[in-house]
């Protein structure tokens, strides 16, 4: 990591990888988008997932490409997740490891090692910092789903201010699928919704071949009166074109300040602006 530059930050926002992914994979995937909202004022908090991958639970190479966790290097890398099926015949999945890896990091500021991304120590100052938004990536940002809307009695901090899911999906809550302690964890009338008093962004690939369209929307729809939507032309990954960038940390901006969303683009992507505009809160 590059020095620590003199910046006034102010407020945190934790970024959950995906599925096959790590803190440091989703720290250089998420490069363009990290290095924006640092120049706006946000220390971007990088989390591992509780779970290490054996060889049996990953994916083949096509696979891991198609997961965004695809490497050049797969000597050394360590595979994580945020959760894992507890057996063959249902959807059932514990959280609890995954919930206490957040609370350890805000009560105890404890983040699970990874050697490949050196932590810079917090100031006192930064220590202060509101976590003010989750950015996450498929499992990540189902996850981060999960635990937003009750953020503040999870973790005894203040409510968040924004969540950004790439990719993202509701669990699968029913008793048939042995998730249903987790329902309660969502909101489910539009007055819940909106108590909650933060908004949602769900970026959605169109090519997305992991996340399908139905299960990408989920999400959505269950929060829709506190959701937008914007979707890319491309497939299961975060995308770091400055358009995308730009208008991601405009909508973070717009959510946190209270203000209208804006762009940032050159006068030559104006075309390009307006259909990717064009695309946002449509279903």
């Amino acid at each position: 990591m590059p020095p620590k530059k003199n910046v006034t930050y102010k407020g945190k926002i934790l970024f959950l990888h995906g599925y096959t992914q790590s803190a440091s994979l989703f720290y250089a995937k998420t490069s363009a988008l990290r290095k924006k909202l640092i120049k706006l004022g946000y220390r971007c908090v990088y989390l591992n997932g509780p779970y290490v991958l054996t060889p049996a639970d990953l994916p083949t190479t096509d696979s891991l490409s198609k997961f965004g966790s695809a490497t050049t290097d797969t000597d050394d890398v360590t595979y994580r997740a945020w959760w894992v099926k507890k057996d063959k015949t249902n959807d059932a999945i514990n959280l609890d490891e995954s919930i206490a890896t957040i609370k350890n990091y805000i009560q105890k500021g404890e983040i699970i090692a990874d050697n490949d991304l050196k932590v810079e120590e917090e100031t006192e100052e930064e220590k202060k910092l509101p976590i003010v938004g989750i950015l996450g990536f498929s499992q990540g940002a189902a996850f981060g789903g999960v635990v937003a809307h009750k953020f503040h009695e999870l973790f005894e901090t203040d409510p968040l201010k924004f969540v950004v899911l790439y990719s993202g999906f509701k669990l699968d809550t029913s008793k048939k699928a042995g998730n249903d302690k987790y329902d309660e964890y969502y909101p489910h009338t539009e007055e819940e919704v909106k108590s909650g008093g933060f908004k949602y962004l769900h970026v959605l690939g169109e090519l997305d071949t992991v996340v399908a369209e139905d299960r990408g929307y989920s999400l959505y729809e269950h929060t829709k009166s506190s959701s937008d939507i914007l979707k890319h032309p491309g497939g299961h990954f975060v995308p770091n074109s400055k358009m995308y960038v730009d208008n991601v940390a405009n909508w973070i901006e717009a959510h946190q300040n209270g203000s209208q969303l804006k762009s940032e683009a050159p006068e030559d992507d104006i075309d390009s602006l307006l259909d990717m505009m064009d695309n946002f809160g449509k279903a």
